[in-house]
């Protein structure tokens, strides 16, 4: 009995699996990936250094800062993921370009840097993930109302909601994100995010 209800619930459950798969399409950049132009960019023998600041978040649980050369195959790749408001489409990188981004962490006090870079413009990001607290009502009884005349007669009577308030956690997570520029070799950058 069990083997035929599986099948029937597979069965009818298909139709939306294969409907998700077609509204999630993976998409890549067209274009090629510049290894040697990401190499000159973030090579060991740069002398630029970028200093940075989560600004305004006291509270944060993100500990990581991305950093990603902007190359061609990177503009592109930013330009799909800007367009795709709904988020419909899976947008990644290849592996190749994946890895040539650098990570750094963020300090207690919010601050992060890094080293070694040579001229060029870079796309920094980081997600910052915050507790925030709310406060709502929920129904926790009811009380009937009666109104009466003058004569002790009954003239309406009604349920109303006992209400209650109440304060609830929630996550939120927000993207920041800059682009910067190094110019000179041996610059000193300041960035806030």
């Amino acid at each position: 009995m069990k083997a035929p209800f599986i099948i029937l619930l597979v069965l009818l459950s298909l139709p939306g699996y294969l409907r998700a798969q077609k509204d999630s399409k993976v998409v890549f950049p067209k274009s090629s990936f510049d290894v040697e132009q990401a190499k000159r960019m973030i090579g060991s023998n740069g002398t630029a250094t970028l200093k940075g600041m989560i600004a305004g978040k006291t509270k944060y649980l993100s500990n990581v800062v991305e950093l990603y050369p902007c190359t061609n195959y990177f503009y592109e790749w930013y330009e799909l993921k800007k367009k795709d408001k709904k988020g419909k489409k899976q947008i990644y990188m290849s592996d190749e370009a994946y890895s040539y981004r650098i990570l750094t962490r963020i300090d207690t006090d919010g601050s992060f840097g890094f080293t070694g870079l040579n001229p060029g413009k870079y796309y920094i990001n980081t997600l910052v993930y915050e507790t925030k607290s709310g406060i709502a009502e929920r129904q926790v009884g009811t009380e009937t109302i009666r109104s009466f005349n003058v004569y002790g007669h009954q003239l309406s009577s009604y349920d109303r909601p006992i209400m209650e308030k109440y304060q609830y956690l929630y996550n939120t997570v927000e993207r920041l994100e800059s682009f910067i520029e190094i110019s000179a070799e041996g610059q000193i950058l300041n960035v806030s995010l």
